[in-house]
């Protein structure tokens, strides 16, 4: 009871600095714009400011002359918010793009940007669809950052077209529905868990390894698509993407805190996180066990805790979801990451060999999120209970 009450206490102490800091960075100054704006349109010696979001590019020589407008678009991207500086001439037609603040993962936007991709864009006009796989060539391993820039080019050069160049817009058209094979699994995987957890199923330990396993191989290795802290921050900042184009996401996070909501189960993290099956593969292999370590066990708990609330003060002080991301799971399986997140890597499989799931169990920044929202949902269900034996009959 005395454990339960110190929770709880710090956990309200936890949820009113995240909501504090979520309202530093609502009003955090935004960066300067304009050295995107020479970077899109390099022409231009200077520019004036139209209608908000917009730029008049203007080249001094013997005379002033417009010679172009730059807007500042956002699209959604897997991190959040993307904005684009979409520079189009005087027909209509894109003369450059510059990428002014992305919440994008550094590896992510590194891999985009070290190819042509960005300058593919150049000289499409605003007519065009900007579609990818369809008039715009994606980069593989990083759709939803490719689709964003794609889609704030749109924007962006249709905003010029119709506002300042008076040009006829086409009309607007719903994104396709992403739903594939990635989203196909994931509500299968849900309903595996569904069905295992329940207590006449005789087969839970067959269906729970089913379906790690394609969890692992298809999450993991061949989409990439795990629940990372990054989701966690973007649903807090309300960075919420377009639900067309990224099913997967509503279908992941509403799917986990339903179930949570209502069982109080957790479908994830013990039953299809990829980077979870690893581990236990890594265990079976090597005779790994669970090893409670009783002398430091308090303190690798808030170890655990105070770097997950620490990692999420950051990103909503700073807007940015993935800024603080401290997890390797894209290293794995997508082979992207810095030199100490590779080395952490290598600590954690060979350490799986011989402790049960070390990073889910002391380092992973999921485990506290689930742990707050099942002191609270427990919390709650108390308090409503108490109430409704306190009303008068």
């Amino acid at each position: 009871m005395k454990r339960q009450k110190k929770d709880r206490i710090l956990g309200t102490l936890a949820v009113l600095t995240i909501i504090i800091a979520w309202a530093i960075g609502a009003n955090l100054a935004e960066g300067d714009v304009y050295p995107s704006l020479y970077e899109a349109f390099p022409e231009a010696d200077r520019f004036e400011p139209f209608n908000g979001s917009g730029y008049t590019a203007i080249q001094s020589q013997s005379e002033e002359a417009v010679i172009g407008y730059v807007s500042i678009a956002t699209a959604n991207g897997y991190g959040g918010p993307m904005k684009v500086a979409v520079a189009v001439d005087l027909d209509g037609n894109i003369h450059g793009l510059s990428i002014v603040s992305t919440k994008e993962t550094a590896s992510w936007m590194r891999k985009v940007l070290a190819t042509d991709y960005v300058e593919s864009f150049t000289g499409k006009s605003y007519q065009d669809p900007f579609q990818l796989e369809a008039d715009v060539d994606g980069v593989t391993g990083a759709t939803y950052s490719s689709r964003a820039i794609a889609e704030a080019a749109m924007i962006g050069s249709r905003y010029v077209a119709g506002k300042q160049l008076a040009l006829p817009l086409p009309e607007d058209v719903s994104p396709p529905i992403q739903f594939g094979i990635p989203e196909i699994t994931l509500i299968g995987l849900f309903a595996i868990g569904y069905f295992g957890h329940q207590r006449k199923f005789k087969y839970k330990k067959q269906a729970r390894w089913a379906s790690m396993l394609i969890g692992m191989v298809v999450l993991g290795f061949i989409y990439t698509r795990p629940l990372t802290l990054s989701d966690i921050n973007k649903l807090l900042l309300g960075f919420w993407p377009t639900w067309q184009t990224h099913l997967y996401w509503y279908l992941l996070i509403g799917g986990v805190f339903l179930v949570f909501t209502v069982d109080n189960k957790n479908p994830y993290c013990d039953w299809f996180c990829p980077f979870g099956a690893t581990q236990e593969c890594m265990g079976v292999i090597g005779g790994a066990k669970s090893r409670p370590i009783k002398k430091s066990k308090n303190l690798l708990l808030w170890l655990q805790r105070g770097l997950a609330w620490l990692a999420i003060i950051l990103a909503l002080l700073f807007r940015n979801p993935g800024l603080t991301s401290y997890e390797i799971f894209g290293t794995l399986f997508d082979l992207t990451g810095s030199s100490w997140q590779f080395a952490l890597l290598g600590i954690i499989l060979i350490s799986s060999l011989f402790i049960r799931r070390p990073w889910c169990n002391y380092l992973c920044p999921l485990r506290p999120v689930t742990d707050l929202y099942r002191t609270f949902r427990k919390w709650i269900l108390e308090t409503w209970k108490t109430l409704r034996k306190r009303k008068p009959a």
